[in-house]
């Protein structure tokens, strides 16, 4: 370690002046202290009102009172029923293909459970309604979409000569599933 010889810090000593020390004047900080405090008054109203914003609760935007009774479309099944047995006369007939035929009755079932549940489902695919949350008030329903729609989805959509689903799958027993849909589920 190096030590400065005694000899050079009494030198140092005695080079300085001790008979002309005067105190210095007061500093004035006080613009400094006044600019300081301002911030922290600014960040902690910023931080009161952060977390009061973050504090609150979500809220849903309130959705439109749904009408019900026997004069609302998805108030009594008999519309939809007549709705179901259109597609598979309009199939007899030959005025559609059966493909379109079942994909028309998976409209009617999305349509269906759209109106119940207040929800639109009319452009959710197999994987979107899986990967959702069903509403607390309506499982049950939404469960038995999810199940018509899967039922639905290989006479749809695979193809016959691999998939034995979509083979045997008549267009009479989709128009089943979803008249089942529309009769089981709880409003």
């Amino acid at each position: 370690m190096n030590r400065i010889p005694i000899t050079i810090a009494a030198d140092i000593t005695m080079a300085i002046k001790l008979d002309d020390l005067n105190p210095v004047g007061e500093l004035d900080q006080s613009g400094m202290l006044t600019a300081m405090l301002a911030g922290c008054v600014a960040i902690a109203c910023l931080l009161i009102v952060l977390i009061i914003v973050l504090s609150r609760p979500r809220t849903t935007p309130p959705r439109a009172p749904r009408p019900k009774g026997a004069h609302h479309p998805t108030g009594g099944t008999r519309v939809w029923h007549q709705r179901i047995d259109a597609v598979v006369q309009r199939y007899h007939a030959q005025d559609i293909t059966r493909d379109q035929a079942f994909t028309e009755l998976a409209a009617i079932a999305r349509e269906y459970a759209s109106g119940v549940s207040g929800t639109v489902m009319a452009t959710q695919t197999l994987s979107d309604l899986n990967r959702a949350t069903p509403p607390t008030s309506g499982k049950e329903g939404f469960t038995l979409l999810r199940q018509t729609i899967a039922a639905l989805y290989p006479p749809q959509f695979a193809d016959e000569r691999y998939n034995d689903a979509a083979r045997t799958t008549s267009v009479e027993q989709g128009a089943e599933w979803v008249s089942a849909l529309v009769e089981r589920w709880r409003r």
